[in-house]
């Protein structure tokens, strides 16, 4: 690699190491020396709350992988296997659950299992899922399935047509096509979507929070007890490293699979075949896919009408009018138009560093696309690191130096956009990619030289590309929560935050208000990155 193509992605490479690993590692560094390879050991062996936080992240995070690829893979299938109208739509509806804050969903699910939920009143037998270990099981799949199915569509959708007519005419059945031709990259798919659920759920943080308590923490949720509550930030620390431990393992197999799913996708070019909608195979994995498809839409209907109409009686739409008026303010201790504001604010400075530090990058991806495989595998280390951990090691090292207090809505925009980096920089890097270098080329022969080359060729053809990036970023910044509720302080309260605040102070109709608006804003954002480029990819 050329000194001229590679350092544009010397300023990604710089932030991510300046902000998420050197923090960790000095982090980990602290609590060995603080508590030594036995103190660490002993945090491990000897303390049954730690034991039981890595038995409920395992538990939780297989569960719920078991579980999303069950349900997500025959949607998947028919999502990648036939061509039907609407088919790109329901893709881009698909990304809903995925970009909805984490504290809407648990919401969500007290909404419809819940004491008072709208399922679990016309069904009592499923109010099982309002609370304890099926709950969270239950919010890990309202944000996960969907992964699945998109995955392994893609998986689906990597096949070679030409191999599976080839099959076909030398007498294949059905099955044997299955299995040999196209079943391989449905599985692959799977697979990957498979792990990245067991990532997400091992260290879901406001599930277990809310839907059950201490004796259902992650280890997420453990050490932000310890360094929170426990006062015990060594301990914290120690803990910290042994989870960075246990997901090295289930995130280096979901970026191997990912990397096969991406080769095998870029080799072949195919579109969906045709399929035979009117067989009793397709009709069935078209009856499950809309079922999934009405169960996310009577969610997001569901908890837009409570956060109108909340049990008990009452005004329809008080709720939100409360919510803008003096009781929230006394509440949360500052007006929700400033909740509103900083959330707005710090999600938009985090979606512009992303942006930067994408089209800069983007100058080496663009002209050398095998960096692109380097480069996604160390963006994606902050989450192998994971939200909590990243804020508590923002909080001890960076937080002393930038002044105190007052400077925590700095370390919150880093935080929000650290986490979206990855998911981010494939909306960018998938265009720049795929374009031809011709363009580029004659700008240079012209005299350009090679950055304005870069700038006057390649991003113009890829600003869809740019534009979802950046929303992508922007939506995830508006409701991540768990790095933000570690570091907040009451002045920077962004509204992800105020829900769980109005919950844990149990005013109900107020918090599903603020779910009501973030949901709003969300839905809204999501509406723009479909508006804006091509779908996401993880």
């Amino acid at each position: 690699m050329s000194l001229r193509g590679g350092w544009s992605v010397l300023p990604i490479v710089g932030y991510v190491l300046l902000f998420a690993l050197l923090p960790v590692a000095l982090l980990f560094g602290g609590g060995l020396l603080a508590g030594g390879w036995a103190g660490w050991i002993d945090s491990l062996t000897q303390s049954p709350l730690n034991r039981q936080a890595f038995e409920n992240s395992l538990e939780q995070g297989a569960l719920s992988a078991a579980l999303a690829v069950a349900i997500g893979y025959p949607a998947g299938v028919f999502l990648g296997r036939y061509t039907w109208p609407g088919r790109s739509a329901v893709r881009a509806f698909l990304l809903v659950p995925f970009l909805l804050p984490s504290i809407v969903v648990v919401l969500g699910i007290l909404d419809l299992f819940g004491p008072s939920g709208t399922v679990s009143s016309a069904l009592p037998a499923l109010g099982v899922l309002g609370h304890g270990l099926p709950a969270i099981v239950a919010a890990n799949l309202v944000f996960n399935v969907p992964i699945v199915i998109l995955f392994t569509a893609l998986g689906c959708e990597s096949a070679s047509a030409e191999l599976e007519e080839s099959a076909a005419t030398l007498g294949a059945s059905p099955a044997r096509a299955y299995r040999d031709v196209w079943g391989p990259g449905s599985w692959l798919g799977a697979a990957a979507g498979g792990f990245l659920t067991f990532l997400f759920s091992a260290v879901a943080f406001a599930t277990p929070l809310v839907l059950c308590g201490a004796r259902c923490y992650t280890v997420e949720a453990r050490i932000w007890y310890l360094d929170q509550y426990g006062f015990d930030p060594t301990g914290a620390a120690l803990l910290a490293l042994a989870l960075f431990l246990f997901l090295v393992i289930p995130t280096a197999l979901y970026l191997l699979l990912l990397h096969r799913l991406r080769s095998s996708s870029s080799s072949v070019r195919t579109r969906p075949r045709p399929g035979r909608v009117r067989s009793p195979l397709a009709y069935a994995l078209a009856a499950e896919t809309v079922a999934l498809l009405g169960a996310i839409a009577f969610f997001l209907g569901t908890v837009l009408y409570r956060s109108l109409s909340p049990p008990g009686g009452g005004t329809f739409g008080a709720p939100w009018t409360q919510l803008f008026g003096p009781t929230a303010t006394n509440l949360l201790g500052i007006p929700l138009v400033q909740v509103l504001a900083n959330t707005l604010f710090f999600a938009a400075v985090a979606a512009t560093i992303v942006l930067l530090l994408g089209i800069v990058a983007g100058y080496a991806l663009g002209a050398r696309p095998r960096l692109g495989t380097g480069l996604s595998l160390y963006v994606f280390l902050p989450l192998l690191i994971s939200p909590v951990l990243l804020a508590f090691s923002l909080a001890e090292f960076w937080r002393p130096v930038l002044g105190g207090e007052s400077t925590v809505w700095i370390l919150i925009i880093v935080s929000q956009s650290i986490l979206a980096l990855p998911f981010a920089l494939q909306s960018l890097q998938i265009p720049l990619a795929g374009l031809s270098p011709s363009a580029r080329d004659s700008a240079r022969v012209l005299g350009a030289p090679s950055w304005i080359a870069y700038l006057d060729t390649d991003l113009p053809r890829v600003r869809r590309g740019l534009r979802t990036a950046g929303l992508f970023a922007f939506a995830l910044g508006l409701g991540e929560f768990t790095a933000t509720y570690f570091l907040v302080t009451p002045n920077f309260t962004t509204l992800s935050v105020a829900v769980y605040d109005l919950q844990d102070l149990r005013q109900f109709p107020l918090a599903e208000a603020a779910a009501g608006l973030l949901l709003v804003v969300s839905l809204a954002v999501f509406a723009a990155v479909n508006y804006g480029g091509p779908r996401a990819e993880f």
